[in-house]
């Protein structure tokens, strides 16, 4: 899968997860989402339990849709001191390398 590919992937999954209860200005900026947003950290879409959500997901459709299982979130990429989870672009790339590797 390609960089392309997850990122799309992404912006779905993060359009997915739109809930009734979600204030109006979350809601617009998911559905502004671009390879530049901000997933976790400072002004954020996700705190670190929203994070663990859309790994989930992620995982989830990777499988059903493509037939690949894998994880995103193990050991090794916790303790990285870049996170691939910061932005959509990142995380996009994350998930290209992981799927080839």
């Amino acid at each position: 899968m390609n960089s392309e590919k997850a990122l799309i992937l992404i912006i779905d999954c993060l359009k997915e997860s739109i809930d009734e209860g979600d204030d109006q200005e979350r809601k617009n900026a998911i559905n502004e989402a671009n390879a530049d947003t901000r997933l976790f950290g400072g002004n954020g879409l996700l705190d670190s339990m929203g994070v663990v959500i859309l790994l989930t997901d992620l995982e989830d459709k990777l499988d059903d849709d493509y037939g690949i299982t894998i994880s995103l979130a193990d050991d090794s990429v916790m303790s990285k001191t870049r996170s691939p989870f910061r932005t959509v672009k990142s995380l996009a790339k994350y998930i290209s390398k992981t799927v080839s590797d």
